[in-house]
């Protein structure tokens, strides 16, 4: 009777054990999505935000030279502070064409500005790790002086 007894006890203990374990797992930290509800990208010297979530420019299209122009995007939240789950190690800013665009970090680099004439391009914040944008892609016209 005493054996049973403490076969019980123990059964006991291992399912309440194991249960705990089973509701650790489910405390992980998720991977949280980032809230951007603009992105500025600033090209040469304007500045496009990209807001309320959506893709509509802020200007109607931005002038460069045929030499290029600089180009460095931030990502905000609502309040307008920067949305800081956006890091280099985990994201950057896609361009497109790609050709046209030199990299020199995670958000900035410059884009080629080719022969004169209108031409568009996309801005996109892209998830590197799951491959896939969290923002965008937006497009705005570029003319080419």
């Amino acid at each position: 009777m005493r054996s049973q007894m403490m076969i019980r006890r123990s059964l006991t203990l291992v399912m309440l054990l194991g249960a705990a374990a089973l509701g650790a797992c489910g405390d992980a930290e998720e991977e949280q999505e980032p809230e951007v509800e603009t992105m500025r990208v600033v090209i040469g010297e304007t500045t496009v935000n990209f807001g309320n979530g959506g893709c509509t420019p802020s200007v109607a299209s931005v002038t460069i030279p045929a030499g290029g122009a600089p180009v460095t995007a931030s990502f905000l939240k609502a309040d307008g502070s920067p949305e800081t789950i956006v890091t280099d190690a985990e994201f950057e800013l896609k361009v497109e064409p790609a050709g046209r665009f030199t990299r020199s970090s995670a958000f900035a680099g410059s884009i080629s500005g080719g022969t004169a004439g209108t031409t568009t391009f996309s801005f996109s914040l892209f998830h590197k790790e799951e491959q896939h944008e969290d923002y965008g892609p937006c497009q705005v016209p570029i003319v080419v002086q």
